[in-house]
């Protein structure tokens, strides 16, 4: 049997997973192989006929020089070997609503309210710069909107571990107020650029997965064999909403990061989701729900380990943190999106813990464990009476929960919330740091040896259970012997 382009139904090196799923991708990707059907020219006109969206790229002097949220000229994107891009997608989106009651268990029905509602939003891309480096993973990020601009949390996170392990990333802007704002800073890059409502954002996450699918060019050429989806705060709100109620009919995720979610869900139209949502136990996915210490209070009531679920609470940890703020000031000094460039403070130091080897660890496992391999060790949750109070010991540290080197070998409190600011809200999530007293720090410690010992012994432990990788602890270990300790 041939397609459309004359060539065989299913194009060389799709997968049996990918032909049986995606059809329509596979006679797309045919045709690309063919010059019918490429990112950018008019014979992407072939994807619109048949109903999927078309990805045009924009080019890189155009508008402000730069993408917007981007890491080129932040991040050293040249010694990780990346090369950032940026896409126009454009197409036709399905809009839904509930359909009977929705209840905790996650087992959630919808209807369709609408076909045809036209959009335009952004791809922010980052990938190897040598195709070959390529390893077949592709996160796809619902970029976060909370603060009326999109930030790509995960990427700022684990930006190290992609660049090591060879993962393609694309962030999405998937919500009106961060395809508003793309205008709104640079009306000439991002000229069409329209989301006309959030009512349409779970079937724009959807056709990213495909166009990526559908389009490898888009990520160097190679071709995508996992495709994860991932969300950070109010945006891993709607990816409980769309692993719950999407995901199912949709089938275009081989994995779900859950990034700091809440208890409760995103609606998806009108309709209000339970207050408590846990992720559906029939999904036929696995899902990774990674969550701060800042995020157990609100989240308890949904925690849950099931085949196809696997959370994480990591003590000592905030919503978010210094890490991330240290690469995201840069960005918005740049681009001037919140409060005109102005560097993000706190009254107190903000959390220092190492949030980010947690998360570089729950992706390698995700990504194994939609690849087909065992699911991620088990951990225990943060002790917290009736899920709210966390229980902590002299220092004020948090007790149980995911224990990075950090914080079994610590040199301050890391407390989930701060305070005051220049941005509002934000503090609430950034979380403190304490340090520790120099007597303190000698009871500990009595010698540099003695914390060097201690740290390398609980980066080991933590390798061992699977909650370090073996990079990061190299990292982690050559940063306690550099530490001015006690």
């Amino acid at each position: 049997m041939t397609n459309q382009c004359g060539d065989p139904e299913v194009g060389e090196g799709m997968g049996a997973r990918f032909r049986s799923k995606w059809p329509w991708a596979a006679a797309v990707v045919s045709c690309v192989a063919a010059g019918v059907v490429a990112v950018g020219v008019p014979g992407a006109d072939a994807a619109q006929a048949a109903g999927e969206p078309t990805v045009t790229r924009i080019a890189p002097g155009a508008g402000g020089g730069h993408p917007l949220s981007g890491a080129e000229g932040i991040v050293d994107l040249d010694r990780l070997g990346y090369t950032e891009d940026e896409y126009l997608m454009s197409g036709t989106a399905t809009t839904y609503d509930q359909s009977g009651l929705w209840t905790d268990d996650g087992r959630w029905n919808t209807k369709v309210t609408g076909t045809g509602t036209a959009y335009t939003t952004r791809l922010l891309v980052e990938r190897p710069s040598d195709p070959a480096k390529f390893n077949g993973t592709v996160v796809v990020e619902w970029l976060n909107v909370s603060f009326g601009v999109d930030i790509p949390v995960d990427l700022s996170q684990s930006y190290e571990h992609f660049a090591r392990e060879g993962y393609a990333y694309i962030g999405v802007t998937a919500q009106k107020r961060g395809a508003d704002k793309l205008t709104q800073l640079d009306p000439d890059r991002y000229a069409g650029v329209d989301l006309p409502n959030d009512t349409i954002s779970y079937d724009v996450l959807s056709q990213a997965a495909r166009a990526v699918r559908a389009n490898p060019s888009i990520i160097g050429g190679g071709t995508p064999r996992t495709v994860l989806a991932s969300g950070h705060s109010q945006s891993a709100g709607r990816l409980v909403t769309y692993a719950n109620a999407i995901q199912p009919k949709d089938d275009v995720f081989d994995g779900i990061m859950v990034h700091g979610r809440s208890g409760g869900a995103a609606a998806i139209a009108g309709g209000l989701p339970p207050i408590s949502a846990k992720i559906r136990a029939d999904l036929n996915v696995p899902v990774f729900v990674l969550q701060s210490e800042t995020d157990v209070p609100l989240s308890s009531s949904a925690r849950q380990n099931t085949d196809r679920v696997r959370t994480w609470e990591v003590a000592g940890t905030a919503h978010a943190d210094q890490y991330g703020l240290d690469t995201y000031n840069p960005v918005n000094a740049r681009d001037k999106a919140i409060n005109d460039g102005a560097a993000t403070y706190c009254d107190t130091p903000i959390n220092s813990m190492t949030f980010r080897y947690a998360e570089n660890a729950a992706f390698s496992h995700l990504e194994s464990w939609a690849q087909g391999g065992p699911p991620p060790p088990s951990a225990q949750p943060i002790d917290a009476w009736f899920g709210t109070l966390i229980q902590r010991d002299k220092d004020g540290n948090a007790l149980g929960g995911v224990r990075l080197p950090d914080l079994v070998t610590p040199v301050a409190a890391y407390g989930p919330n701060n305070s005051g600011g220049n941005v509002t809200g934000a503090c609430l999530l950034l979380g403190t740091t304490k340090p520790f007293t120099a007597d303190r720090l000698k009871q500990l410690y009595p010698t540099h040896e003695a914390y060097v010992t201690k740290f390398t012994d609980a980066a080991d432990v933590a390798v061992r259970f699977g909650f370090l990788l073996p990079e990061d602890r190299a990292e982690a270990v050559a940063r306690a012997q550099a530490a001015a300790i006690p």
